[in-house]
């Protein structure tokens, strides 16, 4: 017996055992307990999945190499399964569709696991012989023309999506309808055969790396196409706008007032980003659509979609900006994302959070689902007993305890993607992992049948809609992306509090009343109405609250400081673009009542812990430590480890002595060490 028929044959006999036949998949997100939940087979599971990867080696559910991996999480209790296919896979030639590679994959989960449920990562990027034949629909840059081919080996269909490479544009509806069509062919299909008795969702993917990024966008400016000139026509004539070409680099680029563009002069900028991001925000909606209307069952439909934190100053050319027109949609059920990227996300001791605004998604209803893609440390040896072997297993246990509790604690779920060595599978094949991953399983499918409470009570507020009027200043950059939006998160969650993050427009969603200090990180576009309801509603006499940069300074038509000092009620002054300072205090953090005002980013987690100490905020630790705390349970995530001192709410302080690089939990209420 080979090594992969060892691994399976308990699981396989098991499964022959079975008699009694096994009813079809249904599957939908709803309310449970207090947050938005999956129901498999009409029970809510906490949503825990097995991702294999999309590159040539590790993506098919039926070929060896990925069978051990497989075999091993469904002996650790797992029934949830996702698997990636593209349309070219389908549609390999003209003329041709079959749904056989779609057949092939989810059977290969069913042969280890005949009662599994298994969601389709549906790539609907247009088939290379596609892009070939219609140039006339392909994105064009404002910075270059498209790029030659120069990879001779086979490689996976998403290697170069950020470079100018035959692309469909976004905006093209030949592409378009050739998607929508293909993804109602594949359903309809499928449906008729006992594999689709096991399917129960549809992940749709376009854009870079499936995750609806518009083409090529860290390193370059989409998208000047024929198509999206006429998409941009079209949008610019609803508003009653004369037609204007696509900006070119030199106009996206301009600047007028430190970081922002003027809105009275740049509004051509301005309306092409929007016209952008609508459109992504359009296509994914059509696409969760038809998924819904194909199927004869209930099934859920979701997407990459919300990212926001380490999004490399990209926003407005490939980010993710029409947040509520996504998760407004009936169509979608749940939103995904990895987590961020970067050392200061997930290094040791560093918070791992997700790239999204994981309680937004909450509140309005949706399951939120993180992408664990965190590889443990694995070393390749020319050994044949120790052909790969783990080089550092206390960092794997911490780092994987970290990033699967923090999704949890925050009311969501997860899967974990197997990039696996040389990005193939097999990431967890060690008995060890499997075993802590089983461990951790078991604890969160018990919890996730409790009441679930978020646990924070520091609120940070950002918002998306700024990145339309704001750009960076090269070399000089202390109110981006980098500073506002990144540091601005990773330091705080050092500081040994409990946090949670929103978009400013779900603020009134927010249940206030839990919150000691609320945070304005990057809110410098407001409207008159969010402006009052901070005023009414988040400013009064025993909440603190924190402003940095420049509050409130544009509201879509202007850019006028005197809305901040209104806002702030701080008289703020510009002192160097784009820099605020109070009075004529130098730039820096200042505190005025219950009012602090930073003209930068804080960048100790010191200064954010003066601020939370100050406003009664609950210290779970007075150390540079990181704390997931929610659904009755918290998590203390140490690096150096030491003495400590975790002081639970409503419990006497524990006096732990964490060893190095470790992530230890605990019951909320009764202070019981759980891992």
């Amino acid at each position: 017996m080979n090594r992969r028929d060892f691994l399976a044959a308990p699981i396989l006999t098991a499964a022959a055992s079975q008699s009694a036949p096994i009813e079809p998949v249904t599957a939908e997100v709803r309310e449970h307990l207090g947050k938005p939940a999956l129901v498999i087979r009409g029970r809510p599971v906490y949503a825990s999945f097995y991702a294999l990867t999309d590159c040539p080696g590790g993506r098919w559910s039926f070929e060896e190499a990925t069978k051990p991996s497989l075999a091993r999480f469904v002996e650790a209790g797992f029934r949830l399964f996702q698997l990636d296919l593209f349309l070219e896979d389908c549609m390999p030639r003209p003329g041709e569709f079959s749904i056989e590679p779609a057949r092939r994959q989810i059977r290969g989960i069913l042969d280890l696991c005949p009662d599994a449920a298994v969601v389709l990562r549906w790539h609907v990027n247009a088939p290379r012989w596609w892009n070939d034949a219609n140039p006339a629909e392909l994105v064009a840059y404002a910075n270059g023309p498209l790029e030659e081919q120069s990879r001779t080996l086979p490689v996976r269909y998403l290697m170069d999506d950020l470079r100018r490479l035959k692309r469909p544009s976004l905006a093209s509806e030949k592409w378009f309808a050739l998607a929508q069509g293909q993804t109602w062919n594949l359903l309809q299909d499928l449906a008729r055969t006992p594999e689709g008795d096991a399917l129960a969702g549809i992940q749709v993917a376009c854009g870079v790396y499936g995750e609806w990024h518009y083409w090529g966008f860290i390193r370059n400016e989409p998208d000047t196409s024929a198509p999206m000139q006429q998409r941009f026509d079209s949008w610019r004539k609803a508003r009653g706008r004369a037609a204007v070409p696509v900006p070119s680099l030199e106009q996206r680029r301009a600047l007028d007032d430190g970081i922002f563009r003027h809105p009275a002069q740049r509004q051509d900028v301005i309306d092409y980003y929007r016209c952008q991001q609508e459109l992504v925000a359009e296509r994914i909606t059509a696409l969760c659509g038809i998924v819904k209307k194909s199927w004869p069952r209930p099934i859920v439909a979701g997407t990459f979609y919300g990212y926001f934190f380490s999004m490399f100053d990209r926003a407005a050319t490939g980010g993710h900006l029409c947040l509520h027109r996504v998760l407004s949609s009936p169509n979608v059920d749940y939103l995904s994302a990895p987590q961020a990227y970067g050392d200061r996300y997930r290094g040791l001791g560093a918070s791992g959070i997700s790239r999204g605004l994981t309680e937004s998604v909450r509140l309005n209803g949706k399951l939120f689902l993180d992408e664990m893609d965190q590889t443990p440390s694995w070393q390749w040896r020319n050994d044949v007993d120790t052909a790969f072997q783990l080089t550092d297993l206390d960092s794997d246990f911490a780092i994987l305890r970290r990033n699967v509790l923090e999704s949890y604690t925050r009311g969501a779920g997860l899967w974990y993607y197997d990039f696996g060595p040389a990005n193939n599978s097999g990431w967890w094949l060690d008995r060890r992992l499997m075993d802590e991953i089983a461990r951790i399983r078991q604890v969160l499918d018990r919890y996730h049948q409790r009441r679930y409470q978020p646990a924070g009570d520091v609120l940070f507020v950002f918002d998306t809609e700024v990145f339309y009027y704001t750009g960076s200043i090269q070399g000089s950059d202390p109110l981006t992306d980098a500073q506002a939006v990144n540091r601005t998160i990773t330091s705080a969650w050092q500081s040994g509090v409990a946090l949670e993050t929103i978009h400013l427009q779900d603020l009134p969603k927010a249940d206030l009343d839990r919150f000691k200090v609320v945070v304005f990180a990057n809110t410098w576009l407001m409207t008159a109405e969010q402006r009052r309801f901070i005023r009414d509603r988040v400013m009064n006499s025993s909440r603190h609250v924190v402003f940095q940069g420049m509050p409130a300074y544009c509201d879509g038509a202007s850019l006028n400081i005197g809305v901040s000092r209104e806002l702030t009620g701080l008289d703020l002054r510009k002192q160097a673009a784009p820099l605020f300072t109070v009075g004529d205090a130098a730039p820096g953090l200042s505190q005025h009542g219950n009012t602090w005002y930073s003209s930068t980013p804080p960048s100790l987690p010191a200064d954010w812990r003066r601020i939370f100490r100050a406003a009664g905020a609950h210290l779970y630790v007075e150390t540079n430590d990181i704390i997931h705390a929610g659904g009755g349970v918290v998590l203390l995530h140490s690096k150096e480890g030491g003495p400590r001192r975790l002081a639970l709410k409503g419990l006497a302080p524990i006096d732990l002595q964490l060893p190095p690089k470790s992530s230890w939990l605990f019951d909320s209420a009764t202070g019981e060490r759980l891992l």
